[in-house]
C-alpha cells in the first residue's frame, strides 16, 4: 500500500532528476482510513521525501454539492478525472512560455449544456471575465436562476420572502452575500 506508492515516488523522482516540474497528484478517497488522513499521509510523503521534493494536502470539498454521489456520479467522476490528466499530459514536451501563452493550461472541466469540455479560467474570453458573478460567489449562468422568480412568484409577495427581492420583471436576486 503506502509504502510501495512512496518507494514508487522516490524512484519516480531519482530516475526524473529535476527535468519534469509537473509534479504528481494523489488521490484518496475521503472514507479509506480514519487513520491515515490525507494530512497524515501528505505528512508521511514530505518525511519521506527528505528534502528532494514537497507535499501538500487539500482537500477540495467546497465543490461537493452534497449527498452521497450515486454509481453515474462516481462513473462520470472517472471520466472527467481521465480527462483531466489526457488535457495535463497535452502540455508534455512544451516550454514553460508556450505553457503561459495557452488560455487552457488553467482551465476547469464541466458539464456545458450536453458537452464535458474545459473553459479557460483567466484572460478575456475566460471564465473570471465572462461568466462569473464576484458578488454572489458563483456562476452566472446557472441552471437554477431561471427557475428564482418563478419560485418567489409562486409563493406570493417577494417581501415576505426572506432574503430575496425582485430586481426586474422576471428576475429575483438575492440579498444575501
Amino acid at each position: 500500500g503506502l509504502l510501495r506508492d512512496i518507494e514508487f515516488l522516490r524512484y519516480n523522482f531519482a530516475s526524473d532528476r529535476g527535468a519534469n516540474r509537473a509534479g504528481k497528484i494523489i488521490l484518496r478517497n475521503e472514507c479509506t482510513s480514519n487513520t491515515y488522513t490525507t494530512q497524515v499521509i501528505a505528512d508521511i510523503i514530505k518525511e519521506e521525501a527528505k528534502g528532494r521534493f514537497e507535499s501538500r494536502a487539500a482537500v477540495p470539498g467546497h465543490f461537493q454539492q452534497g449527498g452521497k454521489p450515486s454509481p453515474v456520479d462516481r462513473v462520470r467522476a472517472l471520466r472527467m478525472a481521465i480527462k483531466c490528466m489526457q488535457h495535463i499530459e497535452g502540455y508534455a514536451g512544451k516550454t514553460p512560455d508556450e505553457i503561459a501563452d495557452d488560455d487552457y493550461s488553467a482551465a476547469v472541466i464541466g458539464v456545458n449544456g450536453s458537452q464535458v469540455l474545459f473553459s479557460p479560467l483567466g484572460g478575456p474570453n475566460g471564465l473570471e471575465a465572462t461568466d462569473t458573478d464576484w458578488s454572489r460567489r458563483r456562476s452566472k449562468k446557472e441552471f437554477w436562476l431561471r427557475f428564482q422568480a418563478w419560485l418567489i412568484s409562486s409563493l406570493g409577495d417577494p417581501k415576505v420572502v426572506v432574503g430575496y427581492k425582485m430586481a426586474s420583471a422576471g428576475d429575483a436576486t438575492s440579498i444575501r452575500n
